[in-house]
């Protein structure tokens, strides 16, 4: 044997049998053809597996050919069988076709040149019907296998069929006894009435979440998708959908929903502590300033030079705690105080903030430039304030050399990078990460002015927009702050809106921080 796939030719008429292998031979020559007149070797070939198809007469002298037809059908099921006969009979045919024949071919001059295009054709329909065999069997192992939940309802969402993985989400051990029963009432109340009025709108149900009520369970929440199957005269035959167990998921969202309660109570006692600071802090501290101040004016020729630095550093000290607090309730108003995203240029915004800082950058010698800065969503007198103060440190943190300050951007995937690059005394490594915390100072007061809350400000801004920032370092030789911003908000207005207010603004806010 060649290896090759055999059509096997039984037939006890050597003539026929002859011609009819060499007709088969000429047209299908990718096939063994294997002709056989009697009982016993055709016994011996049907056992073999390489069995591709068997075309055989109807009356054979040792029996019939639909009784091989069955026996073939028994031994290879996906095996086709062609009758070629010399009976023209409807009636036969009608018979063989019954038996799962899959052609009838009369024999004669047509026939015999039919012979070969009814044979491709049984083997092209066999192999449809293992391709159809083995998907069907797939898919039902999918169904039966998958963790998500498969059913099928009547038109009123009578259960008709569930996968052992639907039953087990609606707490039915046997899916047999799912039979019948409405899907609707195996759901809570609310649920229930939810998915009754959508199936009764005859529209495709797509993804609702319900609570399934269990008996002598635990309740879970599941996602129902199903869709209608329709038939001639009847726009809804049946439902096909699924059940996804969401428990996890709706876990997660209520721990999330307690997550944001706590954190709108912190921010609500954010801003009680931010009016504390502004009212009863404030208050005693301006008659510390003031009685300090009148102090000095009344008895500045009476008292020692040693009370006169007294008074000093008490003047001294009530203005750091003014600038303190005065940045306190900047921090703490970051999200109160902020104003809605507009589409903003930032080259206009790096341009406000350079003026704000025109004396420092002046007096210093500094050179602050800056590339192609885009135009995205964003607060401008927030980011205003971050150019300011990020600008401002490289300014105050210089070295030996003129400061050169230097702004660009990068376009990310989903948002636009910026950095704040410097020639400045640099951050040792192991300061990188407090630096952004309230009151982080790395220099004494006396060395660097300033109260340490700059960039913690900048930190809840950039977060208020959604993005991230961070910085790198060379002490000695400058750092690099980063920030990044979304490219997109909901909650920003249109492209369209003008700039100019928004430019003004972020003037305006910048210039009060400054001061």
């Amino acid at each position: 044997m060649s290896g090759r796939l055999r059509i096997l030719l039984a037939d006890s008429n050597t003539p026929d049998r002859e011609l009819a292998a060499t007709l088969l031979r000429g047209a299908l020559p990718e096939y063994e053809i294997e002709a056989v007149g009697d009982p016993m070797a055709l016994a011996e070939r049907l056992l073999h597996p390489d069995l591709a198809a068997v075309v055989t007469e109807h009356a054979l002298a040792w029996g019939s050919g639909l009784e091989l037809t069955a026996t073939i059908n028994r031994l290879h099921p996906h095996c086709p069988v062609v009758l070629f006969t010399g009976v023209h009979s409807e009636e036969v045919a009608a018979d063989a076709i019954r038996h799962g024949v899959d052609g009838y071919v009369v024999k004669g001059s047509a026939g015999y040149l039919a012979l070969s295009a009814a044979v491709k054709e049984a083997l092209a329909r066999a192999e449809r019907r293992r391709a159809s065999s083995a998907g069907g069997e797939y898919y039902r192992t999918l169904i039966e296998e998958m963790p998500v939940g498969i059913f099928t309802l009547s038109p009123d969402g009578t259960i008709r069929e569930a996968s052992p993985a639907a039953a087990s989400l609606l707490g039915v051990a046997d899916r047999g006894a799912l039979a019948g029963l409405s899907l609707p009432a195996l759901l809570t109340p609310d649920s229930h009435e939810r998915l009754r009025r959508l199936l009764a709108a005859g529209a495709a149900v797509r993804g609702i979440e319900a609570e399934v009520a269990r008996a002598g369970a635990e309740r879970l929440w599941v996602r129902i998708n199903a869709w209608p199957v329709a038939d001639v005269g009847r726009p809804v035959a049946r439902w096909e959908g699924s059940l996804e167990d969401i428990s996890g998921y709706k876990k997660a969202e209520r721990q999330l929903e307690e997550r944001a309660a706590q954190l709108s109570r912190s921010n609500a006692e954010l801003q009680q502590f931010s009016y504390v600071i502004s009212h009863d802090l404030q208050e005693p501290l301006h008659l510390i300033t003031r009685y300090a101040q009148l102090l000095g004016e009344k008895y500045s020729g009476r008292i020692e030079a040693e009370a006169h630095r007294w008074l000093a550093h008490v003047l001294t000290s009530a203005a750091r705690m003014q600038a303190m607090i005065n940045d306190v309730l900047e921090y703490a108003r970051v999200e109160t105080r902020g104003q809605p995203f507009l589409f903003v240029d930032f080259a206009a915004v790096f341009a406000d903030a350079v003026d704000n800082l025109k004396v420092s950058i002046d007096e210093s010698g500094a050179v602050v430039t800056a590339g192609d800065l885009p135009r995205i969503p964003a607060d401008a007198g927030q980011m205003a304030q971050v150019f300011q103060n990020l600008i401002g440190n490289a300014v105050k943190f210089r070295g030996s050399k003129a400061p050169r300050v230097q702004t660009s951007a990068v376009e990310a995937e989903d948002a636009w990078v910026f950095a704040v690059m410097d020639n400045g005394i640099g951050i040792p490594a192991e300061h990188l990460d407090r630096i952004f915390g309230m009151f982080q100072r790395l220099h004494g007061s006396s060395e660097y002015p300033g109260t340490g809350i700059g960039l913690a400000i900048c930190k809840r801004i950039i977060e208020r927009h959604g993005g991230q920032i961070w910085a790198t370092s060379q002490p000695g030789e400058g750092s690099t702050f980063y920030f990044s911003i979304p490219k997109k908000s909901s909650a920003a207005s249109e492209p369209g809106v003008s700039m100019e207010n928004g430019g003004e603004h972020g003037r305006q806010a910048a210039a009060r921080s400054a001061g």
